[in-house]
């Protein structure tokens, strides 16, 4: 989600403070609290720096708490089941980080009114994992990889801010119980 354009190189320092900062004050203090001015003034660097950056609090704070490219390494040399898995396992693990949690409320609003930015996160990092879900299987895959996807993430979502009791290890296991059968391909279910 990070910009860049042209003139002088970056100073990557910068960017790893401010994401740090990020991360940090996400946690102590939330999303409400948080501002661009303030996470300059604690990283050390002026607010230009930042907003040449990131535009808007919502694009630093998903570079923060995303990085600005999907990590893939864990589905690489995996198969459906191993997919399935990770995506399951990962979105869980995304919904419970701290800062990940303080910032999902005001995150979905604020990307509710970045049409720009809810596009390009959702094909930064749902084009790519889906496309190591079935792509020698043929155009129909892509759609179950994404109802997959979208069904992982949003349990993950919904367990880590509304249903919290309920967000168990046992509950985990129900939902990749239940998404496994799709690991199958085509071929394998007839």
């Amino acid at each position: 989600m990070n910009a860049t354009g042209t003139g002088r190189p970056r100073d990557p320092r910068i960017d790893t403070d401010v994401l740090a900062v990020t991360r940090a004050m996400l946690v102590e203090s939330g999303w409400e609290q948080l501002s661009m001015r303030a996470i300059a003034t604690r990283s050390g660097v002026s607010r230009a720096s930042i907003t040449r950056r990131w535009p808007s609090k919502a694009h630093l704070v998903l570079d923060a708490i995303l990085g600005a490219t999907p990590d893939l390494t864990p589905f690489e040399g995996t198969d459906r089941e191993g997919w399935i898995r990770w995506v399951v396992t990962g979105s869980a693990e995304l919904f419970s980080r701290p800062e990940v949690r303080a910032a999902t409320p005001g995150l979905l609003a604020a990307i509710r009114d970045h049409d720009d930015l809810r596009t390009a996160l959702w094909r930064g990092f749902s084009g790519p994992s889906t496309q190591l879900f079935g792509s020698e299987e043929g155009p129909g895959e892509a759609s179950t990889a994404t109802a997959v996807l979208v069904l992982a993430a949003g349990a993950a979502l919904f367990t880590s801010l509304i249903a919290v009791e309920d967000d168990t290890p046992e509950l985990r296991a129900k939902i990749l119980e239940l998404l496994m059968p799709v690991a199958r391909s085509e071929s394998e279910k007839l």
